[in-house]
């Protein structure tokens, strides 16, 4: 896809006119369209509200930003300022987030694809009108952060929010029906499905790529790795621990979500400390030990972390028969 002129007349003037205030909080807005943010409101969900809408939003979310990194690699689009070479005085991230982000494609925007998929669903999911005003903001916001920071285009947006919204109102009308499939297969052929298909897709996005294992490839594992975490992790929580978010005080459902970010935020970082010597993080292995810490990761998200907050009290669990417990064994949905 060649660059727009309007695209980039746009975005020269945005660069040239930006100030302090407004590139605070676009960088906060940036960061609600990060991994890390979702982990932080999927997170708040899953300990304090509805278990199952957050595992359907994560899940979504990570398919999400997957096939984002298909489409990137795909139309191969530089991000603004590449060509020229300006792209580290241009652009309003930090010199380490932008030679991340010049290894990658511009088009469509994962932020704002991600974003409209993630809270177009909890907009159609929750009825209270406060959540509602928060999604349709948090949309626009991470959307077009992402234009004024100068790494999209403005066409990535309007492109990354049509196709966001088509993947929510498809999760949203098909759902129960995928649902009811998915809770059909064996425990171990969910897991076996998820690891497969990260690995097939991988290799997918290694060839689209030109047979390169940089850029959107490496990216592509994380979020498969997260994703594979929670299949293996769901069914086992259910089964063994099944938490009751609704349950306690405030002030322990506020404990729990605190202990969850951090289990999961540390895991990642201990992880990425431990694996970094073993392996280059351009080679086979080391996207292979990526996939493997945000498996683990995920893993902890879902069910070690609430493992743990039952055993100090933090949250009571639902007591079920023996009967019921293995059936919940093969749940993810």
């Amino acid at each position: 896809m060649a660059q727009l002129i309007f695209n980039m007349a746009v975005m020269r003037f945005l660069a040239d006119h930006r100030n302090f205030l407004l590139t605070k909080f676009f960088l906060l807005a940036s960061f609600v369209g990060e991994v890390e943010g979702y982990i932080l409101v999927v997170t708040l969900i899953y300990v304090m509200f509805d278990k199952t809408l957050a595992v359907r939003l994560a899940l979504l979310v990570l398919l999400t930003m997957c096939l984002n990194h298909v489409l990137k690699i795909i139309i191969k689009n530089p991000r603004p300022f590449i060509h020229e070479g300006t792209y580290l005085q241009k652009w309003a991230v930090s010199t380490e987030n932008a030679k991340a982000l010049a290894t990658e494609y511009s088009t469509p925007s994962g932020h704002a694809m991600s974003g409209s998929a993630f809270y177009s669903y909890l907009y159609a999911s929750v009825e209270n009108p406060f959540v509602r005003i928060i999604a349709v903001l948090a949309i626009l916001a991470t959307g077009l952060s992402r234009p004024y920071l100068g790494v999209h285009y403005p066409g990535d947006i309007l492109i990354g929010w049509v196709i966001g919204l088509l993947v929510a109102l498809v999760a949203i009308k098909r759902v129960d029906k995928i649902s009811d499939r998915w809770n059909k297969l064996s425990y171990k052929y969910q897991a076996a499905v998820a690891v497969a298909s990260s690995l097939i897709l991988w290799l997918a996005t290694i060839a689209i790529n030109g047979w390169r294992i940089d850029g959107q490839p490496g990216a592509f594992l994380g979020y498969a790795g997260f994703l594979t975490g929670i299949v293996i992790g769901r069914p086992i929580e259910l089964s063994t621990v099944n938490f009751d978010p609704r349950s306690s005080k405030p002030l322990a459902k506020m404990l729990r979500f605190a202990l969850s970010v951090a289990m999961v935020l540390v895991s990642l970082l201990l992880l990425d400390k431990v694996f970094r010597p073993i392996a280059d993080d351009f080679s086979v292995l080391g996207y292979m030990l990526q996939y493997i810490r945000y498996t683990i990761a995920g893993v902890i998200s879902i069910f070690v972390a609430p493992l743990l907050f039952t055993k100090m009290r933090l949250a009571e669990t639902n007591t079920v028969g023996p009967a019921e417990a293995a059936s919940r064994l093969h749940l993810a949905l």
